[in-house]
């Protein structure tokens, strides 16, 4: 956190505010937050604000005397609500949206450590008790999505700014050895980065001539970026931003990301006031136009996105030492796009050509993630990895999202495997980081769904896979998850389908926890294709018994009943 920290006394409070977001998160989920966790956070804030004076004192008597614990306790929770009050609503986290436009605009790479950072601190905050809970992992469900949310984030710093202890953010100059590894250590690409690597030793030469008064070939760095959805070309664009930036080509370097509905209006005079908008934001860095050929549709001569074509052909030559523009899109949209207009075809006259990432290079892309994010697939896992990787790539169409896919596939495995570790009480690092095969999901779960009919109250819906899928085989799917899920316990599970009920039997020694099993099932069910039934019945009873100790019943339109003692089975 360090680096973070030295940027200035804005950047600590963005910290400190979004840690007690977490630990009033963790802590809401199951309507307490332990001493444990208050200790946590106290050690944390201590140390960032190089308090040492409480830090010697809890560390050496938290343990030891009750009074120092509650009064310590006191104050740790009045400076949590303090400091959730500083900054946006309370599920809001700021240090995202901050860092992901630090580093856009200033080629730092601040976000993905200190979001790996935070992230291993709510990890630590919902271990601090000792047990996890399902509320508990729904809410690092929360904290996840929350850390990887980014937003406008110039409110927050306007309102950090007027603090007058704050101090200026010093732009950190990088070395251009430094964004080329960074570029070389991009899975892939390997056409892209000796594209790139051409091109930068070009402009290398053309700056050695300026600096010795040699003419120079004109230089154009507007380029048409061209291929799959997925296949990294937003981050090679903001990498060439900080690469031109480093060689003195442009003075920020920062990426501006927009598409037709940013720079196309639907009123006469609107779009030339969005083109412009978007342009100032570019200038002396990139304006990256995703989709760019929606900008004059095939089948539209009368459309105002003609007009920004026009606006922006005469802002590129209006600012040609100041804005680079790059236009993104599939490679035959593209090609039209360009051809269609020759103003167009005269400024971007370089193209680069992303392909489809191998089913390797998607696995590689996977771990990659893992890895940033403090996960360890197994190699049974990435064997599984492979032949869904490799089924997804053989059957891809033009839409085959690459890494994008990836990406959802690992929210997913974390998830399952979220899933598949509430019911265990004792979690170990392994045991929270290892991700297994049982965590892969299935191609349905990965790829778009098709919408489903709405029924009546209480009635789930069967989509196309579970219309394919018989009931002997939907029942013995999900016997699999669950006892999956049970081993480490060393449960078993054992299920029945009766009309529109559902029976599930699960024997231990000692006794399965009733609202362990009720998690682990509903849980369960979630990962499959719904079926039509109302009714849901759990039983529980010690190995090798024939009376359950207990049972619940559910009804599924939301009206449950529980019972102790009562026979059946599955």
């Amino acid at each position: 956190m360090q680096p973070l920290l030295e940027r200035g006394q804005e950047f600590e409070q963005f910290l400190l505010t979004d840690l007690a977001k977490i630990v009033l998160i963790c802590g809401r989920s199951n309507n307490d937050i332990s001493p444990n966790e208050l200790l946590g956070f106290l050690v944390v804030h201590a140390l960032i604000k190089q308090d040492r004076e409480t830090l010697k004192v809890v560390l050496n008597e938290w343990d030891t005397s009750r009074d120092v614990r509650l009064k310590y306790q006191k104050q740790t929770v009045k400076l949590l609500v303090e400091l959730k009050n500083n900054f946006g609503p309370e599920d809001h986290l700021i240090l995202p949206s901050v860092l992901n436009q630090l580093d856009e605009q200033q080629g730092t790479r601040l976000l993905e450590t200190t979001m790996n950072a935070i992230y291993r601190f709510a990890q630590v905050i919902v271990k601090a008790d000792g047990d996890i809970s399902m509320e508990e992992m729904a809410a690092l469900s929360v904290v996840w999505r929350s850390l990887h949310t980014y937003e406008d984030p110039t409110p927050y710093l306007q309102q950090a700014s007027q603090s007058p202890t704050a101090a200026p953010a010093t732009p950190t100059q990088e070395s251009l050895e430094q964004v080329l590894d960074e570029l070389n250590q991009l899975v892939g690409m390997n056409n892209i980065k000796e594209e790139v690597k051409t091109l930068t030793n070009f402009l290398k030469v053309q700056k050695v001539r300026t600096e010795r008064g040699l003419a120079n070939a004109s230089v154009s760095l507007h380029s048409v970026f061209s291929g799959p959805p997925g296949t990294g070309k937003t981050t090679v664009a903001r990498l060439m931003g900080r690469i031109f930036r480093s060689l003195g080509f442009l003075e920020k370097g920062q990426l501006v990301e927009t598409d037709r509905a940013g720079l196309v209006a639907d009123y006469i005079g609107g779009t030339a006031k969005k083109v412009d908008e978007k342009v100032n934001e570019a200038l002396d860095g990139l304006l990256f136009i995703d989709e760019a050929y929606a900008l004059i549709p095939e089948d539209s001569s009368r459309d105002f996105g003609q007009e920004a074509v026009d606006v922006l052909l005469k802002r590129m030559e209006d600012y040609r030492k100041r804005l680079v523009v790059i236009a993104a899109g599939y490679t035959n949209e593209m090609h039209r796009f360009v051809e269609s207009n020759p103003g167009l075809k005269s400024r971007f006259n370089r193209y680069f050509y992303f392909q489809d990432y191998t089913p390797d290079e998607l696995v590689a892309i996977f771990n990659k993630m893992c890895k940033d994010n403090h996960f360890s697939p197994t190699e049974a896992t990435n064997e599984k990895l492979k032949t869904l990787l490799t089924e997804l790539y053989n059957t891809r169409d033009r839409t085959f999202g690459n890494a994008r896919l990836v990406r959802n596939l690992f929210e997913k495995a974390i998830e399952r495997q979220a899933n598949r570790l509430a019911v265990i009480n004792t979690l170990t690092d392994e045991i929270l980081t290892t991700i297994l095969p049982e965590d892969i999901p299935n191609a349905s779960e990965v790829l778009p769904q098709t919408p489903m009919t709405q029924s009546s109250p209480g009635q789930a819906i069967p989509n196309a896979d579970s219309a394919q899928m018989s009931s002997s085989d939907w029942l013995a799917q999900l016997t699999t998850l669950l006892n999956q899920s049970l081993q480490p316990l060393g449960t078993i599970a054992r299920t029945n389908l009766k009309s529109n009920r559902l029976q599930i039997l699960f024997a231990a020694d000692p006794v399965p926890n009733p609202a362990e099993m009720a998690s682990l099932t509903l849980s369960q069910l979630k990962r499959l294709p719904l079926r039509a039934f109302t009714q849901l019945q759990l039983y529980g009873r010690r190995s090798g018994e024939e009376i359950p100790d207990w049972s619940q019943e559910f009804d599924l339109d939301g009206e449950g009943s529980e019972g102790k003692g009562e026979a059946g089975g599955g």
